[in-house]
């Protein structure tokens, strides 16, 4: 399995739209064992699918992404481990020692586990999405 980790420096980009390098690591034996790097694509995430599945990457491990970003990921194959921080050799380690749970301490905070869970608390998160949602359909009818 070919795990690409998307990244500022040597940590994870706290934001996918601010990645300068990706970063590929292999997992061999329980151990994570790093196998290349390129700089990150310029341009719409299209050019990072293109790369992703070119370099055959299975798993991409990021900070936090657009929902339009997590969408286009997700269709094109790309399994997606968001809102993880960290540097680069934390988080190859806690993947290759358990995976999505082994990345568990490295999680942000927030509303970063794909659905939002403080919904039922008050977050507004998918209210802003609806009324924007709502707000590109009235620009289109006119």
């Amino acid at each position: 399995m070919l795990v690409c980790l998307a990244c500022y420096g040597d940590r994870v980009a706290s934001l996918l739209e601010t990645t300068t390098e990706l970063r590929l690591y292999r997992v061999e034996r329980g151990k994570a064992v790093a196998c290349g790097q390129t700089p990150a694509p310029q341009g719409s995430v299209l050019t990072l699918v293109d790369l992703l599945s070119a370099a055959g990457a299975d798993v991409l491990i990021c900070g936090g992404l657009s929902g339009c970003a997590q969408s286009a990921l997700r269709q094109s194959g790309v399994h997606i481990v968001p809102w993880i921080g960290g540097t680069a050799d934390e988080v190859a380690r806690g993947w290759a020692s358990g995976g999505v749970l082994g990345l568990t301490p490295m999680r942000m905070p927030g509303c970063g586990t794909g659905e939002c869970p403080g919904r039922r608390r008050g977050c507004r998160h998918g209210s802003m999405i609806k009324a924007l949602r709502t707000r590109r359909q009235k620009q289109k009818s006119e």
